[in-house]
């Protein structure tokens, strides 16, 4: 029997009934509720307004109480078809967003009173940092833990809920904006602590601005780059042990307590089992793959070593060329001799991809400014001259990292990715410094030959799926914050066996620009299978009605009466529901496990984790995404085979991310796109050369 558990606690109402205190006057201490939320009562009061404001259980002087129940009775009537339902009864209890802000407020104000940091804002959650017990190496910092706790109502019970999480260790400065300030621009400061209270910069208290050198400041990336800090690398540590280890201690430590369950009554023994009828499984066949000669296999490393690719590039005059600094030449004969096979750890491109590698003598392009290296780059590369009839790939020997602090200097790398697309030439990056500092580099052979085989349009792998007649179109979203504007990029993948064919990209409020994208999208694809029998997308939100209707519209307008299947796929961060596989000590569930979440929500759980004994721990350890499925024909959703082959899709859609060789959490369908878009801001008018619209230039 599976063993599963939420990071969930039940808990009960105190009391049978609350006292609850309002006004009409907006008060910056107080609580705004809309008012569809509050009682019939207070609308009477004080007349009808758009909003009301509480100071919940506090009496203060003036305001009007109002005493309800917090469960609302319920009553017996007949429906339209003459059958016995229950409903509630209109105003006979406290909504539930209220009591959900109420409790928020009371877990608020007792971690508060105990002296502890806690986040402002609590209207969705509370947000506690305790001092951790980490050491800091550097010396710079005091570090804090960050959990949140998040009151919700029978999402996966039939209980009040409280959602514990663990976000993260914070690092804040020890040094004060004071000292800090000659350095740093204030715009840069964003969450400062002072005299143990957590603010934003500009929302200080007079104190706090009598007194900035008891005002340190939590460590942000503009700091950083303002201070010239290198990034630390990512953990990779199983965050799954990482998250249950934090959140036990919380719970019991701070949570099991008779203080703490007077205020919020714990019910739940620890964290709720999740029910076996709520689990699921993805088909066994999903993770299969089709590699060479129609070979599949489950791992895509294995099966690239064993069957080579799906299919080769569509042309074989193939030249590679580098462009390196003077000072990197070492780093790019090393690169020439890992693509012939003559460099130890990696058998070269011709034998794991099936593409001839040849560069021709004299052709690369080396400069010698580091300083300033782009007028130079950019003037040898536009008077080169590039044969109509060769297809050329450039492999640039970057001399600065991704991760540093300087940004004009990451600013190259995008201004030469779009340079090389306006000649209709795609490349590939490598990081000089991680050649020469990594002993085991030709680890990374394999990641770097794929994307490079994709970016010649073949194809490494595909899945193994008869081909239906449906479009799925994948849209995903990235905020730069180098940028004020947030970009759309759509994909669109013109079967369910993952090919793909042409990408757009839009600013956030161009919603009918992208409704008409994905029309054009449907268009092409009907007009050579006129039989097409629905349309999926991707998306990587909760889809708006405003969103949607210019699709229906536009669908009605081909004549098409098809059904639109929408299925929002968010990335889980750690302040989130998650799940815990209890029968194994790494805790991640199996990968292709599902877990409902209401109706027609599920984490799925897209991991490397195919059995108990089959699982690299260098793979990662991914937490779940979220699906939300939601269809233009609502019975149809109703279907539980249709619902499960659409988790199945999203699930396959994950194993086609052709930068690695390892499976992403993420279906291609939303990663794709939003690296698409977070690479847009840098181009030229914010324009994709015409070259890059159906290349996977960006991987």
């Amino acid at each position: 029997m599976q063993n599963h558990c939420f990071n969930i606690l039940t808990f009960s109402h105190p009391k049978e009934e609350l006292t609850l205190f309002f006004t009409n006057v907006e008060n910056e201490s107080l609580t705004r509720v809309y008012h569809s939320l509050v009682s019939d009562e207070v609308i009477e009061e004080f007349g009808e307004q758009e909003h009301y404001y509480t100071s919940f259980a506090e009496e203060i002087e003036g305001f009007y109480p109002v005493t309800k129940a917090v469960n609302p009775s319920y009553e017996t009537k007949e429906d339209e078809k003459g059958e016995e339902r229950s409903y509630r009864v209109h105003n006979s209890g406290l909504s539930v967003s209220i009591l959900k802000r109420y409790y928020n407020a009371q877990i608020h104000e007792y971690f508060k009173g105990k002296g502890f940091l806690v986040k402002p804002n609590f209207i969705s959650d509370t947000e506690i940092w305790l001092p951790s017990k980490k050491y800091d190496k550097t010396g710079q910092f005091n570090l804090y833990d960050r959990y949140s706790l998040k009151v919700q109502f029978k999402t996966v019970t039939k209980q009040l809920e409280l959602l514990v999480t663990f976000e993260a260790t914070s690092k804040v400065y020890k040094q004060s904006v004071d000292e800090l300030q000659e350095s740093v621009s204030p715009m840069a400061f964003n969450w400062v602590i002072f005299d143990n209270g957590l603010y934003k910069f500009d929302e200080l208290p007079s104190a706090g601005k009598r007194a900035y050198d008891q005002v340190f400041p939590v460590w942000n990336f503009d700091i950083r780059d303002a201070l010239g800090e290198t990034t630390e690398a990512p953990d990779k540590s199983n965050k799954y042990i990482k998250f249950k280890t934090a959140i036990d201690f919380f719970y019991k430590t701070y949570l099991n307590t008779v203080e703490f369950k007077q205020l919020i009554p714990i019910t739940s023994n620890g964290f709720i089992p999740v029910e076996e009828i709520r689990l699921g499984r993805v088909k066994s066949n999903s993770n299969k793959l089709l590699f060479g000669d129609g070979k599949t296999h489950i791992v895509p490393m294995s099966g690239m070593k064993d069957y080579g690719p799906f299919d080769f590039s569509d042309t074989s005059n193939i030249h590679f060329f580098f462009i390196y600094h003077k000072e990197d030449v070492e780093v790019a004969k090393k690169m020439d001799r890992y693509f012939k096979g003559t460099e130890r750890g990696f058998g070269g491109l011709s034998k794991f991809i099936h593409t001839p590698y040849h560069t021709e003598k004299g052709f690369s392009i080396c400069f010698d400014d580091l300083d300033n290296p782009w007028s130079e780059i950019y003037t040898k590369i536009t008077e080169k001259h590039f044969e109509p009839d060769i297809q050329y790939i450039a492999i640039y020997i970057s001399p600065f990292s991704k991760n540093s602090p300087d940004k004009s200097r990451r600013k190259i790398y995008y201004k030469l990715k779009e340079l090389l697309l306006k000649k209709g030439i795609s490349s590939q990056v490598i990081d000089a410094e991680k050649v020469t500092s990594n002993d085991k580099y030709y680890f990374s052979l394999p990641n770097i030959a794929i994307a490079i085989l994709a970016k010649l349009n073949g194809i490494p792998w595909r899945l193994d799926n008869t081909v239906k007649k449906e479009l799925v179109v994948g849209v995903g979203a990235f905020k730069n914050p180098d940028f004020d504007v947030k970009y759309i990029g759509s994909a669109f993948s013109f079967s369910n066996n993952g090919r793909f064919n042409r990408f757009e990209c839009f600013q956030q409020d161009q919603t009918r620009e992208l409704a008409g994208s994905i029309i054009k999208s449907v268009k092409d694809y009907a007009a050579l299978n006129p039989d097409i029998k629905r349309l999926v997308i991707h998306f990587y939100k909760t889809m708006s009605q405003d969103e949607l209707q210019p699709i229906e519209d536009g669908l009605k307008r081909l004549g098409l009466g098809i059904p639109v299947f929408i299925v929002s796929i968010n990335k889980t961060e750690s302040s989130d529901i998650v799940a815990f596989d209890l029968g194994w000590k790494d805790l991640m569930p199996l990968s292709g496990t599902y877990i409902n979440i209401g109706y027609n929500k599920f984490l799925l759980f897209n991991n490397t984790r195919y059995s108990n004994n089959q699982f690299n721990f260098y793979d990662g350890f991914p937490f779940p995404i979220k699906l939300k499925i939601y269809c233009t024909q609502k019975e149809l959703v109703d279907d539980i085979k249709t619902v499960r082959e659409l988790i199945d899709q999203v699930y396959q859609f994950s194993r086609m991310y052709w930068k690695s060789v390892r499976q992403q959490n993420l279906p291609v369908t939303i990663k794709y796109p939003e690296m698409v878009a977070e690479m847009l801001p840098h181009f030229d008018g914010n324009e994709i050369p015409e070259f890059g619209k159906d290349n996977l230039w960006f991987l």
